[in-house]
């Protein structure tokens, strides 16, 4: 999704109104002579009890946005592996009764109905004729049992596929809840520093505001962490054939810009097409457009006269022109035309590791 509004790079002004209930609290009330060890204590004090009261609500910021970021990473690609294994079983399912049919054919064909009546007929008594009889009934219903368990194999498969692709249409959407929650973080985070930075230099070194700041350093870490997890678990996922031309057609529209990058913006964005909201945000189509960023940047993808933002070619087409205008021909500035798509660092990082595993499963 472009242009969304975030803090990948800057503190988080909302949090200016915590900060401020907070530093009330740091100062203590006391005469203007207290001894000044004794005034730094009683700083330290009430800053780490302030730190700590947020400390709760910070590791579950922080637990909820390594979560948000993991199923960016993989949840989608859920529901369209579920999909195409029930794919391949309904393609099973086929197969089997192509088997059943053909097999009923031969034994027509072998000689003709007549023929098999004679089979039977040609019996020479009636243990024997029950024999036949036998023989063929279970060809052909160990084929219809086949058959049957082919096709409630695939139901089922197909049914999994369902609720799989249903829960990522809501995860499709999780690039915006990736950012929410990093923002509800950051909020916690700098309100919390901005309550430490309050202290003068003395009660910063006491114990105390010590190991307040290792607190928040540790929840700096997890934050860190979460993200550098998400890349070393993101994959390429297998790319509709549509979609395959559609990205390597348009990523030659702008010099320099490898169409596994474009590709990778359109997995992590929709899964290729599966999710295509509209988002919380607003975002809308296989590449995630606020329509105002689409009209701006819109191309005509499939020459029909008609600049469609839920239009496959369009959209990719026009993802291919936003990035370019923001530097993707160049490997220098590619991060940065990364960045613009959507204003975090933890995105760049997405995309280059999904087009790097891209690379690796289509290597031309």
């Amino acid at each position: 999704m472009t242009l969304r509004t975030c803090a990948g790079r800057r503190k988080v002004p909302l949090a200016a109104a915590v900060v401020a209930a907070l530093c009330c609290v740091v100062l203590p009330a006391g005469a203007a002579s207290a001894d000044p060890l004794s005034q730094a204590k009683a700083q330290a004090h009430q800053a780490a009890v302030a730190v700590q009261r947020l400390e709760p609500q910070l590791q579950s910021a922080v637990a909820a946005y390594q979560a948000a970021l993991g199923r960016l990473a993989s949840g989608v690609t859920v529901g369209l592996s579920a999909d195409q294994a029930a794919d391949e079983a309904f393609s099973a399912a086929s197969a089997e009764q192509l088997v059943q049919a053909q097999r009923i054919r031969a034994l027509y064909m072998s000689g003709g109905k007549v023929a098999l009546l004679a089979s039977l007929l040609a019996s020479g008594s009636p243990t024997d004729l029950a024999e036949r009889m036998g023989a063929v009934q279970h060809v052909l219903a160990g084929d219809a049992a086949n058959t049957a368990r082919a096709v409630e194999a695939a139901t089922a498969a197909r049914a999994v596929a369902t609720s799989s692709l249903a829960g990522a249409d809501v995860l499709g959407e999780s690039v915006s809840s990736v950012q929410s929650d990093l923002v509800r973080v950051q909020g916690l985070m700098a309100a919390a520093e901005a309550t430490l930075a309050s202290l003068s230099a003395q009660a910063r070194a006491l114990q105390e505001a010590r190991d307040a700041a290792a607190a928040l350093a540790a929840a700096q870490a997890g934050v860190d962490a979460a993200a550098a997890a998400a890349v070393q678990g993101a994959s390429g996922r297998d790319i509709p054939a549509d979609y395959l031309a559609l990205y390597r057609a348009a990523a030659l529209t702008c010099p320099g810009l490898d169409w596994h990058v474009l590709a990778a913006v359109g997995q992590v964005e929709s899964g290729h097409g599966r999710s295509v909201g509209p988002s919380p945000s607003g975002a809308e189509g296989p590449m995630q457009f606020l329509p105002a960023t689409f009209a701006a940047y819109a191309v005509d993808g499939n020459h029909d006269g008609v600049l469609d933002i839920w239009n496959p070619a369009d959209a990719i087409f026009t993802a291919a022109h936003y990035l370019c205008a923001n530097g993707a021909g160049d490997p220098n500035t590619l991060p940065t035309a990364i960045w613009h798509y959507n204003h975090a660092d933890w995105y760049v990082q997405l995309i280059l590791a999904v087009a790097a595993s891209l690379r690796v499963k289509y290597p031309t």
